[in-house]
């Protein structure tokens, strides 16, 4: 692709950013940059393919140019890359070690050599060094999820993990209740573990329900951490103790369901490597049952033990000073 490496210091308003609909935003990122390049100075310089003369496309260092223009700066230094845009997309994507993608990113630039570039899934497949699956799955990213939330991501409004973790299945099932969430979280942006907790009870629940998560995304967040924190509240109360009751009962519950399901499970005729995993199953849990059985029995005996033992110092007659031997 390159016959020599050719770098030169390039006028900021002479680079035509072709692809900056693809990056994603960060302003946070932007001035973690601002204030490496100005105590630092330009490490890695920008790649960029001569157009007309004299501009040029930045092809990579979107987010040093956001930089340098928030420090001021008119110039940047310039990887003048010796070839087409289409090579040069394909070197920066292959170029992994030096950076961590982002997956939108990634699927954005992989589209646009796709569409704009016309090149097959195939060849680009080829030219990545990956299979072509691959590439399908990262166009298949930006084909799933309506157009506004994708903009929404690339402006940074939603993060990467929202969008590939929950929006995105749930746009396969509901288009419609992926692109609510997604407008809700830009009102109202939720933390990773509180839209973790929202997706797997939107997963275990029925349609009504998944329709009133969605109304009020933010309520229904609001009053599962309340109930938490009541629930927490109340074994905090409980103890260690009432935790231990709790988990006896659960127990309770599973014998229950195993009791009812068991004649479905051990049948006449069933194979003998069948009958055999399943009773030597029951037999482990039976011999942790006992062991636990036994493990109580035993505390119970010390602490009875125990028990007499006090009661045997408070009975023994003290001794006064008058049975005392003189000294």
């Amino acid at each position: 692709m390159e016959d020599s490496i050719r770098i030169k210091h390039v006028e900021i308003v002479r680079l035509d950013l072709s692809y900056s609909h693809i990056r994603v935003q960060n302003h946070k990122a932007v001035i973690r940059m601002a204030d490496a390049l100005e105590n630092y100075g330009q490490i890695m310089p920008i790649l960029v393919t001569p157009t007309e003369v004299p501009r040029y496309t930045l092809i990579d260092g979107y987010l040093r140019v956001a930089a340098a223009g928030h420090l001021g700066k008119d110039t940047l230094l310039a990887h003048i890359w010796n070839g087409d845009e289409k090579q040069a997309l394909c070197h920066v994507l292959v170029k992994t070690a030096e950076r961590k993608w982002d997956i939108f990113e990634q699927a954005g630039l992989i589209q646009e050599l796709h569409r704009r570039h016309e090149l097959s899934q195939r060849k680009i497949a080829r030219l990545l060094g990956k299979d072509q699956s691959w590439v399908s799955r990262r166009l298949a990213l930006l084909e799933m999820l309506p157009e506004q939330v994708i903009k929404s991501v690339q402006r940074g409004n939603i993060s990467s993990w929202a969008a590939t973790r929950v929006l995105t299945p749930m746009a396969r099932a509901n288009t419609d209740h992926a692109t609510k969430l997604a407008a809700s979280l830009m009102k109202h942006p939720f933390s990773t573990r509180q839209l973790f907790i929202f997706f797997k009870h939107y997963q275990r629940s029925n349609r009504k329900v998944r329709e009133n998560m969605i109304d009020a995304p933010f309520l229904f967040v609001k009053a599962t951490e309340a109930g938490k924190d009541l629930r927490d509240g109340r074994q905090l109360a409980q103890g260690p103790e009432g935790q231990w009751r709790k988990e006896l009962s659960t127990i309770c519950h599973m014998i229950q369901r195993l009791i009812r399901a068991a004649d479905n499970v051990i049948y006449a005729g069933q194979s003998n490597l069948d009958q055999r995993s399943l009773l030597t199953a029951f037999n482990e849990t039976d011999q942790m049952w006992n062991k636990l059985k036994m493990h109580i029995e035993r505390r119970m005996d010390d602490i009875a033990s125990g028990q007499r033992d006090d009661f045997s110092v408070a009975q023994s007659p003290s001794r006064h000073s008058s049975d005392q031997p003189a000294a």
